[in-house]
């Protein structure tokens, strides 16, 4: 988890502060990696979910979330080193670089209710691939998009982040095999979230 206080100004309203906190609720377990062909993309599993948790300051309960701008806040994805010291995005090789992190790296909000029937407000990334093995972490970036017809002046950043739990990419040979759905991605399928879902999985003998 985590967190970072972050100072809104409503103009006239009353000036008050709000705390952002991330939590991954579907860590990433492992992935196939996908090579430097663009056919042959094989996602990271299960998908990627973070909840978005908002509360004023000096407040235990979440702000209501239907009064959230949610279509001003999008979340980015980046890809580190396990221990997540060094970012991991770009093989370089003078002169080209190369993007190791391929897919849908921007992710918006989508408000869903658990297997428990909670709401909450939900950032998922369906397929994201990994180019090259290794040891891996995930780094999501929170974002808040200013308009300039309200602030001029204001500059859209990052207001938190959080990281995933490391996980391993495997090569061909190596790969175990994709898992059955999780209970989540089923329950946000079933709600209109376009994530993929997989039944009945068998686990890849691997010598």
């Amino acid at each position: 988890m985590s967190f970072l206080k972050y100072e809104e100004d409503y103009g006239d309203a009353v000036e008050y502060k709000r705390t952002y906190e991330l939590m991954v609720c579907q860590q990433p377990l492992h992935a196939r990696m996908c090579g430097f062909g663009e056919k042959d993309r094989r996602p990271i599993d299960p998908p990627p979910i973070v909840q978005l948790i908002v509360r004023n300051e000096g407040q235990e309960t979440w702000v209501d979330l239907q009064s959230l701008q949610t279509p001003f806040f999008v979340l980015h994805v980046t890809l580190w080193s396990a221990d997540g010291t060094e970012e991991r995005n770009i093989i370089s090789n003078p002169p080209k670089c190369t993007r190791v992190l391929m897919g849908s790296l921007v992710s918006s909000p989508s408000l869903l209710k658990n297997p428990e029937g909670d709401q909450g407000l939900y950032f998922a990334f369906p397929d994201l691939s990994i180019r090259t093995e290794g040891q891996y972490t995930l780094r999501f970036s929170l974002i808040k998009l200013i308009s300039s017809d309200f602030q001029p002046n204001a500059v859209s950043r990052v207001i938190t982040q959080v990281y995933s739990d490391p996980f391993t990419v495997y090569s061909a040979k190596k790969f175990p095999g994709m898992t059955e759905s999780t209970e989540l991605s089923k329950v946000f399928a079933k709600q209109g979230l376009k994530i993929p879902i997989r039944n009945d999985v068998r686990a890849k003998k691997v010598d």
